[in-house]
This record gives C-alpha cells, sequence and structure tokens, in this order.
C-alpha cells in the first residue's frame, strides 16, 4: 500500500472560475474566500488527474486529501458526488490561519505522518501532486517525491 497525496484546485478539480490574481501574480485570497460558496463550488469540474486519484483509490492504496481550502460540507459533496473517494482530508483551518500553500501543507503533512507513528514524511515514502511550484519545491525538499498536477494534467488530456 502507498500513500498518495493529491491538492484539490488545479490538480484534481478546475476551480479556476473562483480565482482571480493580483498583480504579483499571487492568489487573491479574499476573493477567492468571497467565492467559496457551495454553490460556486458545484461549479466547479474535474481535470484529468481526478481519473489517476480514483485508479489509486480502487487499487488499494492511501488517498490524502491536502488542500490549502479551508474545509466546508460543500467541498465533500463535491468530492462524493464526482467519484473522488479518499481516506484522509487534509485542510487550513477555518478562519485566521493565512500561511501561504507551502508551509501549511508541509505542517499538515508532518503532523499526519507523525501521528500515524513515522518520525517524518519522508519515512512514509508518500508521492504528492500539486500544481503549485512552491509546494513542490517545498515537498521535495523535506522527501517527498512531488509531481507536478499542471505537467501531468497536460499530458492525461493528450
Amino acid at each position: 500500500m502507498a500513500y498518495v497525496i493529491f491538492d484539490l484546485d488545479g490538480t484534481v478539480i478546475d476551480s479556476r472560475h473562483r480565482q482571480a490574481t493580483r498583480a504579483d501574480g499571487s492568489l487573491d485570497l479574499d476573493h477567492w474566500i468571497a467565492r467559496n460558496k457551495p454553490e460556486l463550488i458545484m461549479q466547479d469540474s474535474l481535470l484529468p488527474l481526478a481519473r489517476v486519484m480514483r485508479i489509486i483509490k480502487r487499487n488499494g492504496h492511501k488517498v490524502i486529501v491536502c488542500t490549502a481550502r479551508s474545509y466546508q460540507i460543500a467541498d465533500e459533496e463535491f468530492l462524493w458526488a464526482n467519484g473522488l473517494d479518499y481516506d484522509v482530508y487534509l485542510s487550513r483551518a477555518a478562519k485566521g490561519d493565512m500561511r501561504d500553500d507551502a508551509s501549511l501543507k508541509v505542517q499538515l503533512l508532518n503532523d499526519y505522518f507523525i501521528g500515524l507513528g513515522f518520525r517524518s514524511v519522508e519515512q512514509a515514502k508518500p508521492m504528492m501532486f500539486d500544481d503549485n511550484l512552491k509546494v513542490i519545491d517545498a515537498m521535495i525538499a523535506i522527501g517527498v517525491t512531488c509531481y507536478d498536477a499542471n505537467y501531468a494534467n497536460a499530458r492525461l488530456a493528450a
């Protein structure tokens, strides 16, 4: 059994209709939060890596969602409605946690794997898919094999 970690937005879910960026190219988090409503979440669509997520789960591996979203029921409803089953959902605290995605995900994954009895994330030997290059670099720095979801989705769509 392997541990396979998936980000959501830009990795398995296309939520661009809810996103805006600042002049420097960073995500406008205030805009995202304002558009993080159930009726808009249900308008998201799937990216090709969603098929990979289903196959990995069906083959008995542990699927971990690790997202910078703040969890809400609409997220879970969207995942279930689209057949995206998972074992663990790790996400940002509902309010007040404004850490960058990379720092957040490193902490979430360290806490999760140490809670399972591993000395570190690296010891569990997970693989991860994420679209954020800063997250990818941070994961590689802590010993996680991390694939660029932008590249993977483009290849799978071809």
